[in-house]
């Protein structure tokens, strides 16, 4: 269910209005101490409802702005994390479950995410990307990592559901109510 603005200036404005709440949301994760997977959890919502009140144009209009916003500030290591998984999750949902079923969305984004998470930890290396020398070896951790991933991806998107969920029945209805 698309709901946009009416007019051209509205879908700017509202367009700039959510940039600006998921780079605070994303420059909130970098500062704080704990809880900066639930935060950019909330940056990926903003992209969720951009989808939803703009279109998937709109949407990666934010994900852009709020992207290039986010390596000037928290910095390096959080915009990485922001681009590559948390901001181009809800578009990759939201453009997979317009064109297959559900359940094949669902399986594309986990081999999507896995091959993009193995990938990472090959290249890099996994004492580099976690800065702590283990004492097991590398490959049963990029395995146990590589678990994780899968029930963090499964709670993820549960969440999202939820979310959007809430969105449509509370936050969509007060936002377009007739004044």
């Amino acid at each position: 269910m698309l709901l946009t603005p009416r007019s051209p200036s509205a879908r700017v404005a509202t367009g700039a209005l959510m940039s600006a709440l998921c780079w605070l949301l994303i420059a909130a994760s970098g500062v704080l101490p704990t809880g900066r997977f639930f935060v950019l959890t909330l940056a990926s919502f903003v992209i969720l409802i951009a989808c939803h009140e703009l279109g998937l144009g709109g949407a990666l209009l934010v994900y852009l702005a709020s992207s290039v916003l986010s390596f000037l500030w928290p910095g390096l290591f959080i915009a990485v994390i922001f681009v590559s998984s948390f901001g181009a999750l809800p578009l990759l949902i939201v453009w997979l479950r317009g064109k297959m079923k559900p359940w094949a969305a669902r399986l594309i984004v986990h081999a999507l995410m896995s091959i993009l998470m193995l990938s990472l930890l090959w290249g890099v290396g996994v004492g580099v990307l976690l800065r702590i020398k283990w004492e097991i070896s590398g490959t049963i951790l990029i395995g146990i990592i590589f678990f994780l991933l899968q029930i963090f991806l499964v709670i993820y998107m549960y969440a999202l559901q939820m979310l959007e969920r809430l969105y449509f029945e509370r936050m969509a209805p007060w936002l377009h109510r007739r004044p």
